[in-house]
């Protein structure tokens, strides 16, 4: 299982910078800055920054993410929670959260694929692909086979099919 946790952890780590969500502009509510993305049809993420306007007496100031289900019928498939992820609210504050997220939702989206053998091209429709050549690079580095596929789902199947009849990938 240490070998399996370290493949799931090390593809979410490469492919994380190869992926997008289409996150709303941030926008102001009081003093909150919001944004949002859509998972899938069945859950989106948010982002929330909470001016602390250094008022010693209210230190809700910070930066959080988390999930929830868009569907009261369905339980969120890809739950994430990161309270006060960080009491940094700029610019390289939100982009972290957002690489972070990714990564937790390609770790997820693993997981899933593991365990329930369906597909995720549904369940992660809002998660897309920047970079295919550089995530197929990366899926090759992993697995040492050519990989083929043009989407994350195609790839995370990919990060664990059978060995024998693979084509090997040279990495030089």
């Amino acid at each position: 299982m240490p070998h399996r946790l370290d493949r799931v952890s090390l593809a979410a780590t490469l492919l994380a910078p190869h992926v997008s969500l289409d996150w709303e502009k941030p926008r102001r509510k009081g003093a909150t800055m919001i944004s949002r993305a859509v998972i899938g049809p069945f859950s989106s993420v948010t982002i929330q920054a909470v001016d602390g306007n250094g008022d010693v007496n209210d230190p809700c100031g910070g930066l959080s993410g988390w999930s929830r289900a868009t569907r009261n019928d369905r339980a969120d498939p890809f739950p994430i929670r990161f309270w006060g992820f960080t009491r940094m609210t700029d610019e390289a504050a939100w982009d972290s959260l957002r690489t972070i997220i990714h990564q937790r939702l390609i770790m997820q989206a693993q997981a899933h694929a593991l365990l329930s053998r369906q597909p995720l091209e549904e369940l992660l429709s809002g998660l897309k692909l920047t970079d295919a050549d550089a995530a197929r690079h990366a899926v090759g580095l992993i697995t040492g086979r050519v990989a083929r596929a043009g989407n994350l789902s195609g790839m995370i199947r990919e990060l664990y099919l059978p060995r024998d009849g693979a084509t090997t990938v040279n990495l030089r």
